[in-house]
């Protein structure tokens, strides 16, 4: 099983937090469908990689789409669409505090970790995702 990670990228990048979710979600049993979001920053020419849609069709194809909703990213709610019209089950992630967007507070059947620390945030969802492993 697949899952996409997803994670701001240029604004507001939490690379610690990210490497934590990426491992978590290896330590339940999926592949990380995303790796370059715990890399480099990309620098590659949009002639030879198309970002949109390697991501959309990365979070189309994943069993699971983890977001880290803690703080706005355009390219984040996008993936997060992108998996709900592919109707793939949805993880959102936020820090206890943060302004979450009402679109995806409202989402039907999005499950939603709210966290006070990274280390209950790794714990939260290493649960979470076990919970529904087929």
């Amino acid at each position: 099983m697949k899952a996409y990670l997803s994670v701001p990228m240029i604004a507001n990048r939490a690379l610690g937090r990210a490497r934590l979710m990426a491992e978590m979600i290896e330590k339940a049993g999926y592949e990380l469908a995303s790796p370059w979001v715990i890399g480099p920053i990309e620098n590659s020419d949009p002639r030879v990689l198309n970002v949109f849609l390697r991501d959309k069709k990365g979070a189309e194809s994943s069993d699971v789409l983890v977001a880290d909703v803690s703080v706005p990213s355009t390219g984040v709610g996008m993936e997060i669409m992108a998996a709900y019209l592919a109707k793939k089950r949805i993880v959102l992630v936020a820090k206890k505090g943060s302004v979450v967007s009402r679109m995806l507070q409202h989402m039907d059947g999005r499950e939603l970790i709210e966290f006070e620390d990274e280390e209950s945030m790794a714990r939260q969802l290493l649960t979470t995702l076990r919970r529904n492993t087929k």
